[in-house]
Order: structure tokens, then sequence, then C-alpha cells
């Protein structure tokens, strides 16, 4: 066996044979099931329950965890919050081991022998205990209108959970999807969109179609979990995208560790296998078949995030990252909670380090209503830089708040400020970069930006949503990271000295989750995208670097969806 497959080899051995041995099971609930993760963070941020915003997806134990203790406060609770608890306790009940505690109108469905099928949402579900599995189609798209275009995306797939042996998790989700005539995420455009590996032009067709399979088997011993998965994550606490992890890259293979021993301290790591897109010229052949063989170089990443809660409402974690190549697979890197920085200089004594990252994050709800919250991503740092005016290290910042429930019921409102310096998230060595499929792992609008950002959302009934937002950002130059004779160092590069491309935007936005992860939305974009020349560049290069042409100018668009599973 070759040396690069050993611990990935080894470590699923562990996972499937340990998983005899362990007594709770994990599966993920995905960071774009924005209907529960948004009630959890009102609930947090009332200071009915306690939880750890800044590290995300959440386990569906966790989020039943989370419901079961809600279910015993809800005294504390207004109409609409009621309401929404007992919605989300319906999806939930198969991850309550005591369902007892919940009354019949809890149950989701009408059950026999264990066997539970539904068409609102379109579930099919078998619990019997310690058994249990979960099957549901996923499906739907959106539209959009403006004085550019009109386009709209599909997709279509399943999703697939299952519990087993009161020890084993096991979830998978596939979707097929098509963004027809112009795709809208591509690795170089500065929006929130979830980054996916189109083809583009298939079939003759204009725009492009993708698919995307994620999914894992987990084992949890009480507070200890190992899990080989392929997903999404996000670290950071945010309301407007996270400029750690945003979680926006096509997803990625990982072995994920979590340990909480303890309800003031929380570790998370995992190791994963990125994907370079850097082609290895070495390893690339030409088979005698009439094409080339393109093989790409390897690429790795090994990350930990420690949260403590020094005091009650608070909670700091910190942590660091290594992305590494042109190396076998790093045993070292698989210890969750090493500097891994330090580790590099031993491996690599006497040639060129690999790319290593610090980053913390505060979170404060110690007055009930309000979220107080700060993020700090570090790429390179030194203090020496501190002194000097005209030198800068490389770093992003987030800070912001949000409050709900104050002064007005089903009422909340947020405010978030980002900055990042030039370099932040760009490396000298191609396969070292800070991404994956060439999609920035950080911050949306990635290095040498800033971004202002505020919401207000109404929530007068159950699943309803009415939600206002305006954000002003601005991307300055691109500095090459090259060390060039008679340049300016890449420490002294200004930040937005010249800004090429800005974006003003206010949405509007109606939605309605008339069943669980089925959702109905209607919204009003109002955009002003624009830029200038730069650096023997035209306006029209930022544009078509930056944006979608369906967005650029100033533009007044109409959306409308409809979505089966998220």
């Amino acid at each position: 066996m070759k040396k690069l497959q050993k611990p990935l080899f080894l470590i699923s051995f562990f996972i499937l044979h340990s998983s005899f041995f362990v007594f709770s099971q994990t599966v993920y609930e995905h960071i774009s099931s924005s209907g529960i993760y948004s009630f959890l963070d009102e609930m947090a941020n009332e200071k009915l329950i306690t939880l750890n915003t800044a590290v995300k997806p959440y386990s569906r134990k966790l989020i039943a965890e989370k419901l079961e203790t809600l279910l015993q406060k809800q005294e504390q609770l207004n109409k609409r919050q009621r309401a929404d608890l007992k919605f989300f306790l319906r999806e939930y009940y198969i991850e309550i081991e005591n369902d007892s505690t919940l009354s019949q109108p809890l149950k989701p469905f009408r059950q026999k022998q264990g066997h539970t099928l539904s068409l609102l949402p379109p579930v099919y579900a078998y619990k019997s205990n310690p058994f249990s599995i979960n099957f549901r189609p996923i499906g739907g798209g959106a539209g959009y209108a403006n004085s550019n275009n009109k386009i709209y995306n599909s997709y279509f797939g399943g999703s697939l959970f299952m519990y087993g042996w009161k020890n084993l998790g096991i979830y998978a989700n596939y979707r097929d999807a098509y963004q027809a005539k112009e795709v809208l995420a591509l690795p170089t455009y500065l929006t929130q969109t979830m980054g996916a590996n189109y083809k583009l032009g298939n079939g003759n067709r204009s725009g492009g179609d993708y698919s995307e399979m994620r999914g894992g088997i987990t084992g949890t011993y009480k507070w200890f979990s190992l899990e080989l998965i392929k997903d999404h994550i996000q670290w950071g606490n945010n309301y407007n995208g996270s400029n750690i992890f945003s979680g926006r890259t096509p997803s990625f293979a990982m072995i994920k560790m979590r340990a909480k021993p303890t309800k003031w301290f929380e570790l998370n790591y995992f190791h994963g296998w990125l994907n370079s897109e850097v082609l290895d010229s070495a390893r690339t052949y030409n088979p005698g078949t009439g094409s080339v063989r393109k093989v790409y170089r390897d690429k790795y990443i090994a990350a930990n995030f420690i949260t403590i809660g020094p005091l009650k409402g608070v909670a700091l974690s910190f942590g660091n990252s290594i992305i590494y190549s042109d190396m076998n697979v790093q045993p070292a890197y698989f210890i969750p909670f090493l500097f891994y920085k330090s580790v590099d200089h031993t491996i690599n004594h006497g040639a060129d380090n690999q790319n290593s990252q610090i980053f913390f994050d505060l979170s404060i709800r110690i007055v009930k209503h309000l979220h107080v919250y700060s993020s700090l991503y570090i790429d390179e740092f030194s203090i020496t830089r501190i002194k000097d005016k005209d030198r800068r290290n490389f770093y992003s910042i987030k800070a912001g708040f949000k409050v709900n429930n104050f002064p007005f019921n089903n009422v909340s409102y947020f405010f978030e400020f980002t900055e990042s310096t030039p370099l932040t998230y760009t490396h000298r060595v191609p396969s070292l970069t800070y991404a994956s499929n060439k999609f920035n792992m950080g911050h949306y609008l990635g290095d040498n930006a800033r971004e202002y950002a505020a919401g207000i959302s109404y929530k007068p009934l159950r699943g309803l949503f009415f939600t206002a937002s305006y954000s002003l950002a601005m991307k300055g130059k691109e500095n090459p990271y090259a060390f060039i004779p008679g340049g300016t160092p890449v420490d002294m590069y200004p930040f937005l000295d010249t800004i090429v491309w800005s974006s003003q935007q206010i949405s509007l936005n109606a939605s309605w989750e008339f069943a669980y992860n089925c959702r109905i939305d209607l919204g009003y974009i109002y955009n002003n995208i624009s830029a200038k020349n730069a650096d023997n560049k035209t306006a029209d290069y930022y544009l078509e670097r930056f944006s979608p042409a369906f967005f650029n100018g100033r533009t007044n668009t109409i959306r409308l969806g409809l979505h089966f599973g998220f």
C-alpha cells in the first residue's frame, strides 16, 4: 500500500471498527438549513440555551438536545417561538431517545409498525430502536429577472441518513443542478452563492451544470466523535459570511474530530484533502489515445479550533491551520492540538515552508437579546510590522452584533463589518493558496477588501420570514505575491488605495417554510455594481472577473424560488 494511502486507511478502519463500541450517533444538518440555524441562534441570544455558534454544521443529535432543553422552558417562549419549537420537534423526533416525553400531536406522521410516510415534506422514515433510517427526495429551483437578462436554476436529488446499533451514523446527500444562461458562482466571483464545479456549456447549453455528493460515516463515544465525511464546514461567528472558513467551497473529504469533555471546553479538528487544480506536469502524460491525462498536485489541510467558556455567556475560540502540498500525507498533522507552523519549521527545515494560519473568535451573550462577536484570521504576523507604519500584517477582521426580540418581539437586526488586508488569502505557491477548487475558503470578498452589512428581519408567524438587508462592499487591486528585485515588498502593498470594484446591494425578501426544509420565497434585489480602470486593466475586465454579468451595473432583480430540501 502506498504511503499516501496508509493514514486514511488506518483512520477509516478505526472509525468503522470503533463504531461497535460507542453509544451515540452523529449526522450533520447542512449549513443551508437556515430555519433551524436561525431559531437556535435566536434561542442562544435569548439565553435559553448555550450553543457554540462559531462551529457549524451542527449535528442533528445536538439540535435535538437543544430542542429538548427548550421543551422544558416553553413558558419563557412567545407564541411564535412555541410554534417554531413544535415544528422542529416534529423533524428531530428520530434523534430524541426518550420520545415518550413528547405528546402525540408532536409526531410528524401517522405511523405503522415504525414505518412513516409523508407528502409534505416528502419523507420516508423508519424508527425501531436501535435502528432508524430517513430518506427524502430533494428538488427545486429559482428564477431571476432584471433588465440584463432572465435566468433560472434547478436541482434534484436525494438525501438519506441512518442510525444503527446505538453507535453508528451514516448520511448521504446527492444533487444534480443546472444554472441556465449564466453561472452565478465561479471562483473569482465575489458573491456568497455556494461554489460548485460547473461544466460550462455542456451539451451546447448556455450556463452550466454540476453534481455534488456529500456524506459520511461517524462514530461517537460520550463526549468524543470521530468521522470520515465529505461536507461543507463553517468556522467563525457571522451573519453575512465568515472570514475563517466560509463553507462556500465545493465539499471536500476530511477526517473530523470533536471532543467536548466539559461544558466549558470544546476541541474541533479536521484533516482535509483539498483540490488544488494545479497541474502536476511531472505526472501528466499522454497515454497514446489522442488525449492527455492531466494530473493535479496533491493538497491537504489540517485545522483545529478550541473553544473555552471562561465566563457564562462568553465563548473564546482560537486555533490554527496549515495547508501543505508537494509531500506525502504528514502524520504530525493528524495530532489535533498542535501548533502546525512550528511543526512545519521542523519538517521543512532549510526548505520552503508550507502555508499556515491562526485565527480567533470571541462571542459574547451576557445581555439577554444581544449577541456581540468578532473574529480574526491571520495569515502572516510580525511585531516589527506593527511598529512600521509603511508595513502591514496579513489579516482579516470581522466584528458585529445582533439583537433579537428587543424592543419588539419577533424582530431582529444586525450590523457587521469586515476588513481584509492585501495578500491575506493569497500565497506565492499556487498549490498552497487558501482555497479548494480555486474557491477561496475565507471571506467571500477575498483580500484587500472591506464590507459593511446590516439587516432586519420580522417573523410574525411560524415559518414566515420578512427580511431587509443592505451591504456595501469594496475590492482593491489584486497584488502579486512575488518577490521582485526593486519592486514593492509584499508587506508594503497599500490597503484599498484604488478601489477597482464596488457593490451596493439592497435586498428585500419574503420566505415561508411551509414544511421542514420546504420553502417558497419571493425577493427583490437592487444592485449597483461598478468598476474602474486600474493597472492597465479596464473596468470591464474587473466586472467580468468579480461578478456575473447578470448583476452588473444598476439592476432591479425579482427572484422567485421553490425548494424541497436545501
